[in-house]
């Protein structure tokens, strides 16, 4: 199968090692980030799922007699087939921007794979173990895709570029598919990106949370299809990413310390509920609120990386388009002394303060160096009406691999995310619980559920 192009070639050799790993035990740190990501995405999912948007779609597609077939990470845990139930954790899991993503390119590889993953894994019976396995190994195939590709200025939204790949790569791999039918699977997938403008984020147009969930039936088809034959070509990403896109392929980036440097250990995971790229504005507007008059502030000025200059609007119009607002972040932290929900809320949007604050907002490019991991720096400057100023700057946010949330605020944040549908969620997952490894996925779920436990058989 030896392809006649570098990229190609480099592609197989990722599809070979992913495929023939399957049969090797996980590096103990990456199967602990692998749980990591796991329940934080879960999490994330369970967060969405009582937004009123997702709800509806939830009833529409659970009314319409399904195949009871796999998990939807939803109150009750309702079961629907396994492609419905992939779309629908996948328009869950990025409602609220809790998921967690990748720092070495624009890429969200967790809710890229596990929509897709976890519905396989209720259908088929498989164990945690496979899942964790197939997490890390899908993770490492979407993100060194990703990073193949090196875009000077993101056109196209990455949800809606990677996600049918990270479905396709997880499914196949959770099916113990050989390097054939994995490189198929995936060449395949990249030809069904969808166009997602990445101005929706800004604009606050909701179909943006869409883009990951249509990726998971994508993928979930293209891993079916490669099964019989039915597949991509070596030319596929180049044609999609260079030619038509202009991306400049890398394709030493498929294969470089294989095995050795684990993509999913550069993960971030999120504290604040917004867009990544403003992380940094708001740990820094956070670190001016003590002893605050918000009232007397007159001025704003945030310098920042260019990632974060891209979100420039004063006057979001939706929850989505405030998480894409760097005006909105730093306002909203100033006012509230937080970044979670409540500065992302509807209330939010239309809180005085909030909206007066934001129209004060100048934003400026970050003039010091950006190297990793202070590639995604912010400097914020208030100004207040008697002339003072007072600033405060955060290099590089927490949560990213270089400042790993605290354990202990971690599970918080999942406890707290899915208390009311999986309790037990973070005791399972993430302390460690090595003897729960060979148990069944949809067994876990239901040890995690809220009593009386929900019959998942």
């Amino acid at each position: 199968m030896k392809q006649d192009n570098p990229y190609a070639d480099r592609l197989l050799e990722l599809c070979e090692w992913a495929t023939a790993y399957r049969s090797q035990q996980l590096p103990a740190a990456v199967e602990q980030r692998a749980a990591s990501v796991l329940a934080d995405d879960v999490a994330a999912m369970l967060a969405g799922a009582d937004e009123p948007e997702v709800r509806r779609y939830r009833e529409t597609v659970l009314r319409r007699k399904p195949v009871a077939e796999s998990v939807v990470f939803a109150p009750g845990l309702p079961r629907a087939d396994r492609m419905q139930a992939a779309s629908i954790n996948g328009l869950a899991g990025t409602w609220c921007e809790l998921d967690e993503g990748f720092r070495l390119a624009i890429c969200h590889a967790g809710i890229y794979v596990l929509p897709a993953l976890l519905a396989e894994a209720s259908a088929e019976e498989l164990s945690l173990d496979d899942v964790l396995r197939s997490l890390a190994l899908g993770y490492e195939v979407v993100t060194r895709m990703a990073m193949s590709t090196r875009y000077k200025v993101p056109v196209i939204h990455a949800h809606a570029l990677w996600s049918a790949v990270g479905a396709a790569a997880g499914v196949v791999l959770a099916r113990k598919g050989d390097a054939s039918t994995l490189f198929r699977a995936v060449t395949a997938a990249a030809t069904t990106c969808s166009l997602g403008p990445r101005p929706h984020l800004a604009e606050g147009v909701l179909i943006r949370n869409g883009w990951a969930a249509a990726g998971a039936v994508n993928g979930i088809q293209c891993a079916d299809w490669a099964e019989a034959g039915i597949g991509g070509a070596g030319t596929s990403l180049p044609a999609i990413h260079r030619d038509i896109l202009g991306a400049e392929m890398v394709p030493e980036a498929l294969t470089a310390n294989l095995g050795s440097v684990w993509s999913i250990e550069s993960g971030y995971q999120k504290i604040y509920a917004c867009c990544q790229h403003g992380h940094a504005a708001v740990e820094a507007a956070l670190g001016l609120v003590q002893d605050l008059d918000v009232a007397a502030i007159q001025r704003i000025d945030v310098h920042s990386h260019p990632l974060a200059l891209t979100l420039p609007d004063p006057q979001p119009v939706t929850t989505l388009g405030a998480k894409f607002s760097l005006p909105h972040m730093v306002a909203a932290a100033l006012v509230y002394s937080e970044g979670g929900a409540l500065a992302f809320s509807s209330d939010s949007l239309a809180h005085p303060e909030v909206m007066r604050l934001r129209h004060l907002v100048h934003l400026y490019p970050w003039a010091g160096p950006m190297d990793v991991p202070h590639d995604r720096p912010a400097r914020v400057t208030i100004v207040t009406r008697d002339g003072h100023s007072r600033s405060a700057e955060c290099l590089s946010a927490l949560g990213g691999p270089d400042r790993p949330l605290p354990r202990d605020v971690f599970i918080a944040k999942v406890e707290a995310l899915s208390r009311q549908t999986l309790p037990g969620l973070a005791s399972i997952l993430l302390q460690d619980r090595t003897d729960v490894r060979s148990q069944r996925w949809d067994d876990i779920l239901r040890s995690a559920a809220k009593p009386p436990a929900v019959d998942l058989r």
